[in-house]
Protein backbone atom coordinates (compact mmCIF):
# COMPACT_ATOMS: atom_id res chain seq x y z
CA UNK A 1 0.00 0.00 0.00
CA UNK A 2 1.44 3.33 -0.91
CA UNK A 3 1.28 6.40 1.10
CA UNK A 4 -1.82 8.06 -0.75
CA UNK A 5 -3.70 4.71 -0.47
CA UNK A 6 -6.58 4.22 2.22
CA UNK A 7 -7.33 1.06 3.83
CA UNK A 8 -9.62 -0.45 1.78
CA UNK A 9 -13.03 -0.33 3.91
CA UNK A 10 -15.19 -3.64 3.13
CA UNK A 11 -18.83 -4.07 3.90
CA UNK A 12 -21.26 -6.47 3.90
CA UNK A 13 -24.14 -6.26 1.03
CA UNK A 14 -26.80 -5.55 2.97
CA UNK A 15 -24.90 -2.60 4.27
CA UNK A 16 -24.00 -1.01 1.25
CA UNK A 17 -26.99 -1.74 -0.37
CA UNK A 18 -28.30 0.71 2.52
CA UNK A 19 -25.51 3.07 1.63
CA UNK A 20 -25.29 3.44 -2.03
CA UNK A 21 -26.08 7.06 -2.48
CA UNK A 22 -23.26 7.84 -0.31
CA UNK A 23 -20.84 4.90 -1.52
CA UNK A 24 -20.91 6.21 -5.30
CA UNK A 25 -20.18 9.96 -4.27
CA UNK A 26 -17.49 8.82 -2.23
CA UNK A 27 -15.75 6.75 -5.53
CA UNK A 28 -16.28 9.12 -7.85
CA UNK A 29 -15.15 12.52 -5.88
CA UNK A 30 -13.17 11.48 -3.44
CA UNK A 31 -11.74 8.77 -5.46
CA UNK A 32 -11.99 6.24 -2.52
CA UNK A 33 -13.57 2.31 -3.32
CA UNK A 34 -15.50 -0.06 -1.51
CA UNK A 35 -14.93 -3.75 -1.08
CA UNK A 36 -18.48 -5.05 -0.98
CA UNK A 37 -18.59 -8.80 0.20
CA UNK A 38 -21.47 -11.09 -0.33
CA UNK A 39 -19.86 -14.10 0.85
CA UNK A 40 -16.89 -15.63 1.89
CA UNK A 41 -16.09 -16.26 -2.11
CA UNK A 42 -18.29 -13.46 -3.47
CA UNK A 43 -16.45 -9.83 -3.24
CA UNK A 44 -16.92 -6.63 -5.55
CA UNK A 45 -14.88 -3.31 -5.48
CA UNK A 46 -17.21 -0.17 -6.19
CA UNK A 47 -14.87 2.10 -7.93
CA UNK A 48 -15.87 5.62 -10.26
CA UNK A 49 -16.04 4.79 -13.82
CA UNK A 50 -13.31 7.06 -14.45
CA UNK A 51 -11.03 4.13 -12.24
CA UNK A 52 -12.70 1.71 -14.67
CA UNK A 53 -11.48 3.09 -17.52
CA UNK A 54 -7.94 3.74 -16.35
CA UNK A 55 -7.92 -0.17 -15.34
CA UNK A 56 -9.63 -1.19 -18.33
CA UNK A 57 -6.76 1.54 -20.34
CA UNK A 58 -3.67 -0.58 -17.78
CA UNK A 59 -5.35 -4.18 -18.50
CA UNK A 60 -5.70 -3.27 -22.32
CA UNK A 61 -1.57 -1.81 -22.25
CA UNK A 62 -0.42 -4.93 -20.25
CA UNK A 63 -1.79 -7.49 -22.60
CA UNK A 64 -0.65 -5.61 -25.48
CA UNK A 65 2.92 -5.93 -24.42
CA UNK A 66 2.54 -9.34 -23.29
CA UNK A 67 1.52 -10.09 -27.13
CA UNK A 68 4.46 -8.35 -28.47
CA UNK A 69 6.73 -9.85 -26.15
CA UNK A 70 5.10 -12.83 -27.62
CA UNK A 71 5.52 -11.88 -31.02
CA UNK A 72 9.53 -10.80 -30.83
CA UNK A 73 10.40 -14.02 -29.22
CA UNK A 74 8.33 -15.91 -32.35
CA UNK A 75 10.34 -13.49 -34.81
CA UNK A 76 13.57 -14.25 -32.65
CA UNK A 77 12.85 -18.02 -33.19
CA UNK A 78 12.57 -18.49 -29.07
CA UNK A 79 8.72 -20.46 -29.23
CA UNK A 80 6.93 -21.18 -32.45
CA UNK A 81 3.56 -19.89 -33.54
CA UNK A 82 0.60 -21.76 -34.55
CA UNK A 83 -1.21 -21.36 -37.79
CA UNK A 84 -4.83 -22.09 -37.99
CA UNK A 85 -6.92 -22.49 -41.43
CA UNK A 86 -10.08 -22.98 -39.38
CA UNK A 87 -12.08 -21.28 -36.50
CA UNK A 88 -12.72 -25.12 -35.26
CA UNK A 89 -8.92 -25.64 -35.41
CA UNK A 90 -7.90 -22.78 -32.48
CA UNK A 91 -10.96 -23.43 -30.57
CA UNK A 92 -10.23 -27.22 -30.44
CA UNK A 93 -6.22 -26.25 -29.55
CA UNK A 94 -7.45 -24.29 -26.83
CA UNK A 95 -9.30 -26.57 -25.69
CA UNK A 96 -12.70 -24.83 -26.02
CA UNK A 97 -14.51 -27.73 -28.11
CA UNK A 98 -16.33 -26.24 -31.48
CA UNK A 99 -17.07 -23.17 -32.85
CA UNK A 100 -20.82 -22.87 -32.28
CA UNK A 101 -20.22 -24.34 -28.40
Amino acid sequence: MTMDQKPLETLGIAAARDQLGPLVSRAVIGHHPTRIKRSDQEHAVLISEEEFKEYLRLKHEREAAGLREMMAAAGRGEIAMSVYTTRDQAYADLGLGGADS
